[in-house]
């Protein structure tokens, strides 16, 4: 019983609303796959891994989403009006894992759009990486406590914070310092994807927090509901947006399925 969600019974609207938010996460990363994939023609070849992360980031993360759902509904049964857990538990350690492979693919996302180079990709994407997972395992591992010591789940988060304040400062400092590189006004929509990852990231550790300000039933809904929002924010929209950046830039180098998407005149000297 590692996580608070085991301690609580729950209403019919609590738990239908849990359950209605872990659906619609999943239905929102599985749309956005098939998006994903037929926008791909669009993109130029030196963007497209960046769009097939988003395919990836979706697949990975609707799947642990679906695990998340039948959870959900295996471990609670109606019983005199309310939910109560049985046999089985809840655990929301599985989207740490998750996030093992989605964060990575994210922040290499990122790289590519920002123009830099394989090397200094690679260079820069194994930094992120490092620091990403050290963010995850640690936070991992704090979660253990949420029930039993709220302490420990806090030096743990805390510890955690400092791996993702070094990862934001990268990812700030290279969106600074690439814009200028940014063609077709995918300068400022860069600024806007930065915004967004401030925001949509910012909620994993206040719901990760949750125990600590809101042990009750409630505090669950919350919960879940700032983990859906995360989830669709910085991998859908997130994506949209790097997907939008890919196909702005690859009309800027005359990529025809791109200039055609975006309304413009294709003359025939324009690189195929």
């Amino acid at each position: 019983m590692k996580n608070i969600e085991n301690l609580f019974d729950y209403t019919v609207g609590q738990f239908e609303t849990i359950d209605h938010l872990l659906t619609m996460g999943v239905g929102a990363h599985l749309a956005a796959l098939v998006f994903f994939f037929l926008l791909s023609r669009l993109v130029a070849p030196r963007y497209r891994v960046a769009t097939a992360l988003s395919c990836i980031v979706m697949v990975s993360a609707g799947l642990i989403l679906v695990s998340q759902a039948g959870m959900w509904t295996n471990a609670f049964a109606l019983e005199d009006g309310v939910y109560k857990l049985q046999d089985i538990t809840f655990n929301n350690g599985y989207r740490y894992v998750n996030w093992m492979i989605t964060i990575p693919c994210l922040l290499t996302q990122l790289l590519i759009v920002l123009n830099y180079g394989k090397k200094e990709i690679v260079k820069k994407a194994t930094i992120l990486v490092v620091l990403a997972w050290g963010m995850i395992i640690t936070g991992y591992v704090g979660q253990l406590y949420e029930v039993e010591d709220l302490n420990a789940l806090c030096i743990w988060g805390a510890i955690s914070t400092v791996f993702f304040v070094a990862m934001n400062f990268i990812v700030g400092t290279s969106i600074a310092a690439q814009r200028k590189t940014m063609t077709n006004g995918t300068n400022t929509t860069i600024m806007k994807v930065f915004w967004l990852m401030m925001f949509a990231w910012a909620l994993y550790p206040v719901a990760y927090l949750v125990p600590a300000f809101m042990n009750t039933a409630d505090g669950v809904v919350v919960r879940q509901l700032l983990f859906t929002i995360a989830d669709i924010s910085s991998k859908v929209i997130y994506g949209v947006m790097i997907t939008y950046i890919a196909i702005r830039q690859s009309a800027s180098i005359g990529y025809k399925p791109a200039l055609k998407a975006l309304g413009r005149d294709v003359n025939d000297d324009l690189r195929i």
